[in-house]
């Protein structure tokens, strides 16, 4: 595939060597190496194969070992920079985008102007690339503002002759911008039961412009900003409640598609026993991530070949081959609540001090490997002080390690075996979270404003019915305020360690309390044939100021686009 006579080189992220005309109308005049071109922008999307299977990406380490879920094994990742607040515009971010989003974006307006070569034979192929183009520019473009605020919006493939300082568009310009591809780009993508795995569908295109919408709706964006200043770069400047109906709508129409559904082969009823709910529960969660065939959750989802690298990143140190590298804290593993629904904290939990393992929440034990917990029938997890996985400099640091996403199945060592991975970029809980928050904050917890069917207890329920009885799902919240503590506390679990809890924190504007304080971990010691346990604090430093809710832009952009001026405030 010629696509290498398309590479651009510049100085700035808006500016390139200019390709001939004929090795354009050599690659667009193909069906089959255009398509490939458009495969190929699909390359920055956050998962990639070329991006440790969509684990692991942030240096190292998973986005996150920079929030209150866990704390990296192995010291060298730069990841420091975001947890120790010592990021500066002169630093790689090691979760920034901006040269890497501006080249594919650069990359996606090539091939809009360019697909007009294709031949008319390939009408409808034409129409639904440039579809999938407008998608990924608006998925990149968020990306973006998401980190950075409002970004310089760059709708054509710039030339070397043209002024490449342009400015920052404001962040409702931007959302505006993004929603508006999204809303051409619909109509002509191929509906969710017949699209390829891994591209863009109308679902997509509808999740995408609900998570931008409830992104926008949110209190760092829907008011005057993180430094009270107003700055039309960082926020709105007012606050506005129909942001969050929009939201709310966006997300009722992924609903209303109908296409989607929970990922829980095993039913369970009020009749179930705890046994029965914690096996059910926890197999429906784990193999959510490893199922791709008949599994109606994913929206959009990264996959690769068939491999076993997430487990070996996942699996305790100390299993031959295995690094261990995200040892989950004890925030995180408090988070999670009972079989019966309870937190661990409420009246009627069955939490025990001494005996902490027992009775939670399936998703628990289908995410963080613990003491004394029998892996694949043969491993027995020893993290106490000097047992088998936590005896090394780079073992746990918490007393736990991650293993949501990792298979069972897998061997790691020996006679090695592989399986399916995937890495949702999309998936119908997070959508049915990002409609209760929104329809919760536009109309309340009962209010089905949308008819969509649920309301925003009701979806709450649903995302929880999957893993508890449905009586333990029930959510007693009284009014918005309580059910908004719910939505939160639920999305923590149930999007655990899938990138969401860092941004979550900054759109909500609670980072500065939550991510300035110090990771915990468990302290786990053996005496005979028991185990005693006690939480112990400053595991690994956690400190967040208010110029961090918004990223700073690189130092090199700011210098080469003197349309920029000055950075976000604070920095």
């Amino acid at each position: 595939m010629a696509l290498s006579l398309l590479a651009l080189t510049a100085t700035s992220c808006f500016s390139g060597m200019p390709f001939d005309k004929y090795d354009a109308e050599f690659v667009f005049s193909n069906n089959k190496k255009a398509e490939g071109y458009v495969l190929a922008v699909y390359n920055g999307l956050p998962f990639a194969a070329s991006n440790n299977n969509g684990y692991a990406r942030v240096d190292g380490a998973l986005l996150a070992c920079a929030t209150d879920e866990a704390t990296i094994s192995s010291p060298g990742s730069s990841i420091i920079y975001l947890t120790e607040g010592s990021l500066t515009p002169r630093k790689t971010n090691p979760d920034g985008c901006w040269s890497d989003n501006y080249k594919f974006i650069r990359d996606a307006n090539i091939g809009l102007e360019d697909l007009e070569y294709l031949s008319s034979n390939y009408a409808a192929l034409k129409v639904q690339l440039k579809a999938e183009l407008k998608f990924l520019k608006a998925y990149y473009y968020f990306e973006l503002v998401k980190r950075y605020g409002g970004v310089p919006i760059v709708d054509s493939a710039v030339k070397l002759s043209e002024d490449t300082n342009i400015p920052r568009s404001t962040f409702a310009e931007c959302i505006s911008y993004i929603t508006g591809l999204l809303d051409e780009a619909y109509p002509d993508l191929p509906e969710n039961n017949v699209v390829t795995f891994g591209r863009a569908s109308k679902g997509a295109a509808m999740a995408l412009k609900a998570r931008v919408l409830l992104y926008a709706a949110s209190p760092l964006y829907n008011g005057n900003g993180y430094d009270g200043s107003g700055n039309e770069f960082i926020c709105y400047g007012n606050t506005d409640p129909a942001r969050w109906a929009a939201a709310a709508e966006a997300a009722a129409a992924v609903i209303k598609m109908g296409d989607y559904e929970l990922y829980a082969p095993t039913v369970i009823t009020d009749a179930s026993t705890d046994a029965q709910v914690i096996s059910a529960g926890t197999k429906n969660y784990r193999d959510l991530f490893i199922t791709i065939v008949g599994n109606k959750e994913l929206i959009m989802s990264r996959t690769s070949a068939k491999g076993n690298k997430v487990e070996v990143q996942g699996f305790p140190y100390g299993i031959p081959n295995a690094t261990g590298i995200t040892s989950p804290s004890q925030q995180m593993v408090d988070a999670y609540g009972m079989v019966n629904g309870k937190a661990i904290d409420a009246p009627g939990s069955t939490y025990s001090e001494t005996d902490p393992y027992t009775g939670r929440d399936p998703r628990f034990y289908a995410s963080i490997f613990y003491n004394g917990q029998l892996w694949n029938g043969t491993t027995t997890v020893e993290t106490f002080t000097g047992g088998a996985h936590n005896n090394a400099a780079n073992a746990t640091k918490t007393g736990y390690y991650l293993s949501k996403f990792c298979s069972e199945k897998v061997i790691i060592s020996g006679n090695t075996t592989n399986t399916d991975h995937c890495f949702p970029l999309f998936r119908y809980a997070e959508v049915l979270l990002n409609y209760a928050e929104a329809a919760n904050e536009a109309y309340g917890p009962d209010t089905d404003h949308d008819a969509c069917g649920l309301t925003a207890r009701q979806a709450v329920e649903l995302v929880r019915a999957r893993v508890l009885r449905p009586a333990d799902a029930a959510v007693t919240a009284a009014d918005a305020a309580a059910l908004r503590t719910v939505i939160r506390d639920e999305r923590r679990v149930e999007l655990a360690f899938e990138d969401h809890r860092y941004f979550d924190l900054k759109r909500w504007m609670t980072a500065e309390t939550v991510l300035n304080e110090d990771i915990k971990g468990m302290q786990v010691t053996k005496t005979g044939a028991s185990f005693n346990y006690k939480v112990v604090s400053n595991v690994a430093v956690r400190q967040f100021t208010p110029k961090f809710y918004i990223y700073p832009i690189p130092n090199s952009e700011v210098v080469n686009n003197t349309a920029i001026k000055r950075n976000n405030p604070l920095w």
